[in-house]
């Protein structure tokens, strides 16, 4: 029964369409909007060449319209149209201006083409980047712009799918969306645009799928999604991907993704979604801006990191890194310091990351690094200071080190003053002579033994004594210093 229906659907919606070749566009829009019956299944023209402007602005149809495989001499305007649901697929236009166009089911432009001028992709860059590129401004001034396809504060129920759609225009622009509302998802696999993609403030219930699309940039500011966006398999940006301040309810992928000269790159801060993915194909042409993100699973891959200045990471929040292949921690602690202006929480960042884990051994090394980060960018006496305490204890996130040279001073001494051995003071003392205790004594600072007093070096043993107490001072207060540090930040 079912396929029945369908059948007769089919024959009535070709029944529909009596025109062919070609045909003046207010023909066509006379013979579709002459049909008003809704069970009238839907107005279906084929392989039309249409001159002139077809003009379906601020109409109301209550069938759906197709229109595949025509040709279009001059930009339709579909602006303001309501209609149950629109089929281009195929179709070839100059542009196609539907701002504020309301679509109940599904718009479709598979396969067709946009456009007539080179297919060479514009690469969208910063205004203030240097290199080749169309410099755009971060917020469009709407109504001074114009795209090949326009669909700002449209509404579509159903897909809007654009799928192998073309769009070769020579202004920046290849889709103009601000505002778009889709009840379902967006497919845009394997499309092609020599201009940027422009999805600011959009609003997609699913997915928006751009699967080896080729496009010179996108910019979904603002863009909020409950499934995923997909920009993978292949997919290529010459200029830069912006999806700043975007809210997406599953993942927002990269993986296998092309960002290519001249400017390709990825500006994703205050970005809030469950997991990411950026194991690229190659490394960026660009940078990756993760400022202020805030990601569940964060995925990358060691080849296809920014390289050095490339990368900011201040303020990116995660739960857990994965990877493919393990990166060793000095990796990791290289992969913060690519940028230039990490601060501490960047590295206990990425220390709690290890320690939910397990892994307090990484944890460790994570935040002695990041001392050692911090004392470089420290006033002279404060780079020396840093650099004692990184000597002696490692910043206290290696106690081992406090415990070697401690017995490595006094082996030192005991075998000095073992050959030299220091002249007795008052002769009521029965202690022996005992040169390991001896300079134990000298190194610890607070307790005494009783051996310090007891014996008066002189020559060069009160230099090496006076080397050994100053040695113990410098290192008690080295480790007290540590400790009140990691004591107090843990």
């Amino acid at each position: 029964m079912t396929m029945a229906r369908t059948i007769w659907g089919n024959r009535r919606a070709r029944r529909s369409g009596a025109l062919s070749g070609t045909v003046d566009a207010a023909e066509l829009a006379a013979a579709i909007t002459a049909v008003r019956e809704p069970d009238a299944g839907a107005v279906r023209h084929e392989g039309l060449r249409v001159t002139g402007r077809l003009d379906l602005g601020h109409r109301r149809l209550g069938v759906r319209l197709v229109l595949v495989d025509c040709v279009f001499e001059e930009p339709v305007d579909l602006t303001g149209l309501t209609v149950p649901s629109l089929d281009l697929s195929g179709s070839t236009l100059p542009a196609l201006h539907a701002d504020h166009l309301a679509v109940d089911g599904e718009l479709r432009l598979t396969a067709a083409r946009l456009g007539h001028g080179s297919p060479r992709t514009r690469p969208m860059t910063d205004p203030s980047a240097p290199g080749t590129g169309a410099r755009v401004p971060r917020r469009l001034q709407e109504g001074t712009v114009s795209g090949a396809l326009q669909l700002a504060d449209a509404r579509i129920g159903g897909n809007l799918v654009l799928d192998s759609l073309t769009v070769a225009d020579d202004g920046p622009w290849s889709l103009l969306a601000p505002r778009l509302i889709v009840g379902g998802s967006l497919h845009a696999r394997e499309l092609i645009a020599s201009g940027a993609l422009y999805l600011r403030d959009a609003r997609v219930t699913y997915a928006v799928n751009l699967h080896a699309a080729d496009v010179g940039g996108i910019d979904a500011t603002g863009l909020a999604c409950s499934g995923g966006f997909y920009a993978d398999w292949g997919f290529r940006s010459s200029g830069q991907v912006l999806l700043r301040a975007a809210e997406v309810g599953g993942v927002v992928t990269f993986h296998d993704a092309v960002l290519a000269e001249p400017a390709g790159s990825l500006l994703l801060s205050r970005l809030r979604v469950p997991r990411l993915r950026l194991d690229l194909r190659e490394r960026p042409a660009g940078q990756v801006v993760l400022q202020d993100a805030s990601v569940g699973v964060l995925v990358d891959s060691e080849a296809t990191w920014p390289a050095p200045g490339a990368l900011s990471l201040e303020g990116l929040a995660y739960q857990r890194l994965e990877t493919e292949r393990p990166v060793e921690v000095r990796a990791r602690i290289d992969w913060l310091t690519r940028d230039a202006r990490v601060g501490a929480g960047a590295f206990e960042q990425l220390a709690k990351s290890y320690e939910g884990g397990g892994d307090e051994r990484a944890a460790r090394a994570v935040r002695h690094a990041r001392e050692r980060h911090l004392s470089r960018h420290d006033r002279l006496s404060g780079r020396v200071w840093g650099l004692v305490q990184d000597v002696l204890f490692g910043y206290g996130y290696a106690p081992r080190r406090a415990l070697v040279w401690l017995l490595s001073l006094v082996a030192v001494g005991s075998l000095w003053f073992a050959r030299h051995p220091p002249q007795r003071v008052g002769v009521d003392d029965h202690r022996a002579w005992d040169p390991v205790l001896y300079s134990l004594d000298l190194l610890v600072p607070i307790a005494s033994l009783g051996y310090r007093g007891a014996w008066d070096p002189t020559g060069a043993g009160k230099v090496v004594a006076l080397v050994l107490v100053v040695s113990g001072w410098t290192l008690a207060t080295a480790v007290v210093a540590g400790a009140r540090r990691v004591l107090g930040r843990g």
